[in-house]
């Protein structure tokens, strides 16, 4: 049974396993076709155009392949909340999303309905110090081009690679819940790195400056999260301390 997301997540209170093969990325970090950054007027979001779309199998998703869809971002007005599901009561500056839709449906918008339509892969980011992250600089070079909403840029086709940072094939919670905007479906599987990406101050301020009005450029996105929803019923979290197998990415 599904719930509403986000949640908090909590390790003394999840069932742990080591024996689910791993979670794997196909074409996420490939220096192939074209990328944009958007302003969605509510978030920032990453779109990636190529013959081949990147995909996820393995892990919670079993042999099922979800396709990659977009990127997006959740921040706060400072730099000690933004994220939106929470570790052992603790909040980071931002949460992005790596949305994916089940390839057995015909696309994105027939696959959100659906209860095992959507699978998320979410990162926190933890904002510290003044020294860069080069890898997301790939992303927060475009963000200074898109200030008006509704508005687009290309920026390096090899852009996700900042996810690449860490083992993405465990260490992760994972469980049934929903979208964390409207409509709010229940049709999604969670998969939430524990760790956490650290990346500059500079580098989670310069989100604050997109506006999401063209007529008040005074209004800015800011605190585009979800609250920690109160599930009726306790959610089935497991989390993945180790896999069976290891296969190299493509």
């Amino acid at each position: 049974m599904a719930v509403q997301s986000p949640i908090g997540l909590d390790i003394r209170e999840v069932n742990l396993t080591d024996q689910l093969n791993a979670l794997e990325y196909y074409g996420h970090f490939d220096l192939v076709g074209r990328a944009y950054l958007e302003n969605t007027q509510t978030s920032a979001q990453v779109t990636l155009d190529r013959v081949q779309k990147p995909y996820i199998v393995g892990g919670p998703l079993g042999g099922q392949k979800f396709i990659f869809e977009q990127l997006h971002f959740h921040w706060g007005d400072h730099d000690h909340l933004g994220c939106e599901h929470t570790i052992e009561g603790c909040r980071y500056s931002m949460e992005a999303h790596a949305v994916h839709y089940n390839a057995k449906y015909r696309d994105f918008q027939e696959a959100v309905t659906k209860p095992d339509g959507i699978a998320v892969t979410g990162f926190f980011l933890q904002a510290l110090g003044d020294v860069d992250l080069p890898e997301f600089n790939k992303v927060t070079q475009g963000i200074s081009k898109v200030g008006e909403p509704k508005t687009k840029t290309q920026i390096d086709p090899d852009c996700l690679s900042w996810i690449n940072l860490q083992d993405l094939s465990k260490h992760y919670y994972t469980y049934k819940g929903s979208l964390t905007t409207p409509p709010y479906y229940e049709s999604v599987t969670w998969i939430v790195y524990k760790t956490p990406i650290y990346v500059s101050r500079r580098q989670i301020e310069i989100f604050r400056n997109l506006c999401c009005s063209k007529e008040d450029h005074s209004k800015k996105i800011i605190n585009n999260y979800r609250d920690v929803q109160r599930p009726r019923h306790n959610p089935r979290v497991v989390f993945v301390r180790n896999c069976i197998n290891v296969k190299a990415k493509l």
